[in-house]
């Protein structure tokens, strides 16, 4: 694989003139944050009845994976032998950090269909996603902005109301080679809100980390999939997954969580304490070591960039 110039991660905005900031904290601010879920001393989130663990017919779905267009489609299906999913329901989505996720609508031109995907707050305005989520590339087809995203913080299932309401942007960031290119190794982005609505429900700290401290991390991630574990629509409930670490290289960390289609975007953390702090951002089931999933590494020009973001407002 070529070396990755250090420009392909310039970033480039869906609007015209944008700028950069000047700074931003990398840990979770503890202004706004309020009751937080408990972390298990080893490393997962301590959830009732949640212990880390190291072909269906397709249902009817209301919304589709925005990863779908750029990745393909990935089906729901359990291989024989393999052992149904550990994914666990969140309720209690208004306790950080679950109410720092977001549920992503994502509206595509010339599509009549809306679109889901995860994002999570790295700031008061930006909520942080993967680079598909915002610039979906079609082959073929559509290449390009998303239109309009609505995020939906801490949402608990579409037929409930949304605890922090509901909001729109058509402001996105993402790196130039992911928009000239389409390089896997820059899927990532933000969008960009004009309420401040991350000083209410908290934000992920971010960080770079060694090989060998993330090769003995556990990996968390919470995000709204397009499936339950059994197969049926997951309308938007927010479901979590922990597990170890199996590879890094300088682009990407593989792990062994338990994902779904529509988590794309989601925050793949550790717990130091009680704070939580990025490490990657996932882009893709089933890929690399052993078929584990995929994130993509917060490297330092990755750091760089969400930095820059996390102080801007749309």
């Amino acid at each position: 694989m070529r070396p990755l110039p250090q420009s392909a991660h310039n970033p480039v905005s869906s609007r015209a003139g944008s700028h950069a900031p000047s700074k931003f904290l990398t840990h979770p601010p503890s202004a706004g944050v309020g009751d937080r879920h408990p972390a298990h001393p080893d490393g997962y989130e301590a959830i009732e009845g949640y212990r880390l663990t190291s072909p269906k017919p397709e249902p009817e779905r209301r919304l589709r994976s925005i990863t779908e267009l750029t990745y393909g489609s990935r089906k729901f299906e359990l291989q024989a032998g393999e052992a149904a999913s550990t994914q666990t329901q969140i309720t209690e989505t208004t306790l950080y950090p679950w109410r720092a996720n977001a549920f992503l609508k994502v509206n595509v031109p010339g599509k009549s269909e809306t679109f889901l995907g995860t994002g999570w707050f790295i700031g008061p305005y930006a909520v942080a996603t993967a680079a598909h989520v915002v610039f979906p590339r079609e082959a073929g087809i559509y290449t390009g902005w998303a239109s309009l995203i609505e995020v939906i913080p801490g949402l608990n299932g579409i037929v409930n109301p949304p605890p922090y309401g509901t909001f729109t942007s058509d402001n996105f960031h993402c790196p130039d080679g992911w928009q000239s290119e389409g390089d896997l190794r820059l899927d990532y982005g933000v969008v960009l809100l004009t309420q401040g609505v991350g000083s209410q429900v908290g934000s992920y700290g971010f960080a770079t980390y060694s090989d060998d401290d993330l090769n003995t991390a556990v990996g968390n991630l919470a995000g709204y999939p397009e499936y339950k574990p059994d197969g049926s629509p997951a309308l938007g409930t927010q479901w979590y997954d922990a597990g170890s670490i199996v590879q890094v290289d300088p682009w990407f960390i593989y792990y062994d969580l338990d994902t779904q289609p529509g988590e794309s975007g989601s925050c793949v953390y550790r717990n130091i304490g009680e704070q939580r702090y990025a490490m990657a951002i996932h882009t893709a089931g089933q890929q690399g070591g052993a078929g584990s999933d995929r994130g993509l590494r917060i490297s330092e020009p990755v750091f760089q960039n969400l930095q820059q973001w996390a102080s801007m407002q749309g």
